[in-house]
């Protein structure tokens, strides 16, 4: 590119002036060369960054599809939750930038605190500054999709399993006495939160575990009757689908009404392992 201006430029030179550029042609020749490369290379850069951004748009993009896929706990992470919430990534300058979206229910890998005396169980980078309001949060380093990424501690269950709320919803404990009384807070059917592994097994009445409410906030570590909890991986897709029942297409009709949902539904009574509760509710469809 830098050649062909050279060209153009000393063709152009009238004889009555060659003798003024003879004395200054090495200098303005060479110039020209750098101007002329430095402008290619600022163009290869600038098509570069707009295609890395453009293919980090699109990564952003691919957010509602990933979720709920079991990811077990291994020598260097914990099977984690997420309630909600955003996937970060830490810049150059140490700060948080927002990366996606994910839904309540989307499995995560807590990478584990290599410290012993700390009673997190995870590693964990206290108040980072966020890039999007410049506010301070608390996050935790986590593995998702075989990528590294970092979410704020309020949205997230370390040392969970993704389970969804059945048989038409129930009260939250505070502890996990089958005769205690219940608290005010309604877990509505169809709510996805976290099982914490800490405190559950299969002989329990009650189970623990962590929910985020959108108009109430996180709320951790309450306990549920085990009953109204299922923790299948074909209960969540099912209850998942169920949840689009509100839900209206581009016609305007509610999409149960179309009949979208009403073949998602049969498909997944027909060829998925569901619970007898959530199998008694599709039917009513």
């Amino acid at each position: 590119m830098g050649g062909k201006k050279i060209s153009i430029f000393t063709k152009m030179l009238s004889k009555k002036s060659e003798s003024f550029y003879k004395s200054f042609g090495a200098l303005a020749l060479s110039a020209i060369f750098m101007t002329s490369l430095a402008t290619s290379l600022t163009g290869c850069s600038k098509k570069n960054s707009a295609e890395g951004l453009a293919a980090e748009e699109e990564e952003a993009g691919a957010v509602q599809e990933e979720t709920f896929i079991k990811i077990e706990s291994t020598s260097s992470t914990l099977e984690s939750v997420m309630l909600g919430g955003s996937l970060w990534r830490e810049n150059a300058s140490g700060y948080m930038e927002w990366v996606r979206d994910v839904p309540a229910g989307t499995a995560v890998g807590a990478y584990r605190n290599p410290d012993k005396n700390d009673s997190y169980p995870a590693e964990i980078k206290r108040n980072a500054m966020r890039t999007s309001d410049w506010s301070r949060r608390n996050f935790v380093h986590v593995l998702y999709n075989s990528a590294d990424y970092w979410a704020q501690e309020i949205f997230i269950a370390v040392d969970a399993k993704p389970g969804v709320v059945i048989g038409g919803g129930s009260f939250l404990y505070n502890s996990s006495d089958v005769n205690a009384s219940a608290g005010s807070r309604w877990i509505a059917e169809g709510v996805e939160l976290a099982v914490l592994n800490s405190h559950n097994d299969s002989s329990e009445k009650m189970v623990e575990v962590s929910v985020y409410l959108r108009d109430y906030g996180l709320i951790p570590n309450k306990f549920m009757v085990a009953e109204k909890i299922s923790t299948k991986a074909d209960d969540i897709t099912a209850m998942h689908i169920l949840g689009k029942l509100s839900q209206r297409g581009g016609n305007g009709l509610l999409l149960i009404q179309d009949g979208v949902v009403r073949n998602e539904l049969k498909d997944v009574a027909g060829r998925l392992d569901i619970s007898e509760a959530v199998r008694a509710k599709i039917k009513n469809y």
